[in-house]
């Protein structure tokens, strides 16, 4: 099972056996199951680097955190969030946190467990938060219709140089703010390129719209007849997929841009249609070869559609309504028995005052140096056993002779390297003095 390249990892919201599973996407098998999560909540379930699943719970303020290769959660640690969590992402390389909490947005940092910031420009319940696969900026979009663009860098900024107390956080302003949409926004995604791409979203006021992020300006409002519920790019970027509250996907190429702005989508006839579920959609995503669609349903099922065709392959039955599913690349961890993480999880921090005599420690796991330069006693030489101590002696001397002779030729070889760097550098010439000039100062 290993050499799959990718997998798909669902959720349901009824199902005693498991909280999430791995599912191989070509045979419909289970791979692995994680228990003791509770219901997880919409579109809250993230990777922790390639070390943990990690689930926030749809009744309580408990985020579960699995180790890849076991069925059971982190032993001997709990993460009680603020509040009841309606939106969470964690960044690319699991180094940081963020989570929708009502209106505000809480960050952490994955290593200390510390509160860095607490954002408070919504005016209504956030409902979604994604990271650019860069990691860099995160986006936040809530039931006011609006969506922010925030900058990582500019909200982590040390606590002595931002605001640090409770009441006056979350005072930073976003990279961009879109107020387009007049409902709330049901779903967005990014581009695989961050802020070089374009980031869409939809409502259910029947708009998707699609912006460019590195302008922050609107490049096309889609105007459906129906309300949308989920979307998502293709492998290309060259296709978007827009699942509907009816249960309907429909597939839109941004190869032919049209000449306006604002394009009023025919449904019956403009669009190609993948019809199968009964209800709304909820999750959508592509697979890594671009031929596969995943669509998740309230409905209770998930199914795999042939794109070119627009014919449904495989159909997963699920006990409850989907709350999240997607498309990842197969994480080795899953099925290997010994775990090793490269991440080291805290316990997270609930409020952000704290006492100044107080001092952030961050454990960092770190491979063992290893020296250019190898000892003379850690080299291993054979010897006959009737080599005398001073035929070993002489061994040793040569040794630390030719160890010499190599530093030796290595400086020699890098002031050579400095030299010819200096010598290509050109030389700044004197600026030329007029001469007649010089004549008239002599006379």
């Amino acid at each position: 099972m290993s050499a799959l390249l990718e997998v798909l990892v669902t959720c349901d919201s009824n199902n005693p056996l498991w909280t999430c599973c791995v599912w191989d996407p070509y045979t419909g098998t289970s791979l692995m199951t994680y228990k003791g999560g509770g219901i997880c909540e919409a579109r809250t379930l993230s990777f922790v680097g390639t070390d943990y699943l990690a689930a926030v719970e749809k009744l309580k303020p408990v985020l579960h955190v699995w180790p890849l290769n076991s069925h059971q959660p982190v032993q001997g640690m709990r993460f009680i969030l603020p509040g009841k969590c309606n939106a969470f992402a964690i960044s690319s390389d699991g180094a940081f946190i963020v989570a929708g909490i009502n209106e505000k947005v809480y960050l952490w940092q994955t290593s200390s467990g510390s509160l860095i910031t607490i954002l408070n420009r919504h005016y209504q319940k956030i409902s979604l938060l994604k990271f650019t696969p860069d990691g860099c900026y995160f986006v936040s979009a809530a039931e006011d219709g609006m969506v922010m663009v925030w900058s990582l860098a500019t909200v982590a900024a040390h606590p002595e140089i931002g605001l640090t107390t409770q009441s006056s956080a979350g005072q930073h302003d976003p990279v961009y703010i879109f107020s387009d949409h007049s409902l709330p926004v049901t779903d967005l995604c990014v581009s695989k390129t961050g802020m070089h791409g374009r980031l869409c979203t939809v409502s259910s006021d029947r708009s998707c719209k699609i912006y460019d992020l590195s302008s922050g300006e609107m490049l096309l409002n889609l105007v459906f007849d129906i309300p949308m519920s989920a979307v998502t790019f293709d492998v290309l970027e060259l296709n978007i997929f827009i699942g509907t509250a009816e249960g309907h996907i429909y597939k839109f190429s941004m190869t032919n841009p049209p000449r306006n702005r604002d394009l009023l989508i025919n449904t019956e006839n403009d669009c190609c249609v993948f019809t199968s579920h009964t209800k709304s959609v909820t999750c959508l995503s592509v697979s890594l070869d671009g031929d596969t669609l995943m669509s998740g349903s309230n409905d209770e099922q998930i199914i795999l559609w042939h794109i070119p065709s627009k014919q449904p392959i495989r159909t997963i039955k699920h006990k409850g309504p989907i709350t999240n599913a997607f498309f990842t690349v197969n994480y080795p961890a899953i099925f290997k028995s010994d775990f090793s993480p490269n991440i080291i999880l805290h316990s997270l921090e609930r409020t952000l005052e704290k006492d100044n005599d107080d001092i952030t420690e961050i454990e960092i796991l770190a491979n063992k140096k290893i020296n250019f330069w190898p000892d003379i006693r850690e080299v291993q030489y054979n010897l006959s056993p009737k080599e005398s101590k001073n035929e070993i002696k002489d061994k040793e001397t040569k040794l630390k002779a030719e160890l010499e002779k190599l530093k030796l030729i290595n400086s020699n070889l890098y002031t050579i390297a400095i030299e010819k760097v200096l010598d290509d550098i050109p030389l700044i010439k004197p600026p030329v003095v007029n001469s007649y000039k010089n004549k008239k100062k002599r006379k």
